[in-house]
């Protein structure tokens, strides 16, 4: 869990930062006007306020039961929709007001019109060699970066019944990785981005799959194939169909990033280490009791912000010219842990009780 955890957080700030910078990034621009500027964060407030708000809806006491789970799955959707509304009547409405919208091609070809197959016999020798330690880290990030995601989603709390067979080849963390190195090969001969599990929509679906009680505890979840095939065949037919990419482009980028901060701070939701984070402000005489309440206070806190740290200087490297180091550092994380130990930071028992 530390690892998880903290590769997890680091996710959602990303995705939080990235959203946030976007919207910024525009009042700064020289060319940009007070009532562009003021449309953007509009947008994306309404997209990222919509999709909170209704996503709440669902352990609410209006409509029927059937109708807030429904809303509340789709909410970002929803919320999408209406960011886009507000942007294209401003539009029409009022000069000056156009946004940024999302820019994709109108075929599905290269960028630069290269070949699809890389010319890999033009690089010279040494370099052929010297693309093994970057191929190395390459290796170590989509690793975790699948690993981490698919234990995030196979979480004890979502209590799925449909168990995996551990000795089976074909099990489906065996499974997973090795459609993954057939996908990185494939997408390397042809220059086409590399994939693996994305942690932050992952935990999003995985949570609107989820079935919650009239206390809003989830007490089972949907296990199915559908949705993650009905997604996944919606984004082959942005790819290969001309009229969804047509609609795409209508999505001003503010209220994309409305999604962002919507898909950030969600998916913090559930992590220890964040409701921990949240406990340091909390007065402990009042505060909900946790699972790690027995824990000394000093313990927690240390240990905490150990986990702080290490999202902090992670999400420095990261934008920093030296990123590629950045899964050196997560996989450096389980040896942190057991060094906190050994340095007598955190007990073992308390260990326990932080990090099962």
């Amino acid at each position: 869990r530390f690892t998880d955890e903290i590769f997890s957080v680091l996710i959602s700030a990303i995705f939080l930062f990235e959203a946030v910078s976007n919207v910024a990034k525009i009042f700064t621009e020289p060319l940009t006007t007070a009532t562009k500027a003021l449309l953007a964060l509009t947008c994306a407030s309404v997209t990222f306020g919509s999709g909170m708000a209704l996503r709440g809806l669902k352990n609410s006491i209006y409509f029927t039961k059937s109708i807030r789970n429904n809303v509340s799955n789709f909410a970002p959707a929803i919320g999408v929709v209406l960011g886009s509304l507000v942007a294209r009547a401003m539009r029409l409405n009022f000069a000056g007001c156009n946004l940024s919208s999302l820019v994709l091609p109108t075929k599905f070809v290269t960028t630069t019109g290269r070949p699809w197959l890389i010319p890999m016999t033009d690089l010279p020798v040494w370099a052929r060699w010297g693309a093994c330690l970057p191929a190395a880290f390459l290796a170590v990030l989509l690793f975790l970066d699948q690993n981490i995601t698919a234990r995030l989603v196979n979480n004890p709390r979502y209590m799925m019944k449909k168990g995996r067979d551990k000795d089976s080849v074909l099990d489906g963390m065996h499974g997973d990785l090795f459609v993954i190195s057939i996908l990185t090969g494939l997408c390397s001969i042809v220059g086409l981005p590399w994939m693996a599990g994305a942690t932050t929509r992952s935990a999003a679906h995985v949570r609107s799959l989820s079935i919650f009680d009239d206390d809003g505890n989830i007490t089972g979840t949907i296990e199915n194939r559908v949705t993650g095939a009905s997604i996944h065949a919606l984004i082959g037919a942005c790819v290969f169909f001309s009229w969804p990419r047509k609609l795409l482009s209508e999505v001003p980028l503010p209220v994309l990033s409305g999604v962002f901060m919507y898909l950030g701070l969600t998916s913090l939701q559930g992590l220890e280490l964040w409701e921990r984070v949240v406990g340091l402000f909390q007065d402990s005489s009042v505060a909900p009791k946790t699972r790690w309440s027995s824990v000394p206070n000093k313990t927690t806190t240390i240990f905490t912000l150990v986990q702080v740290f290490c999202v902090a200087a992670m999400m420095w490297v990261t934008k920093s010219p030296f990123g590629v180091m950045s899964p050196v550092m997560v996989a450096f994380l389980p040896l942190l842990r057991k060094l906190l130990v050994k340095i007598k930071v955190v007990d073992p028992k308390s260990l326990g009780m932080l990090d099962a």
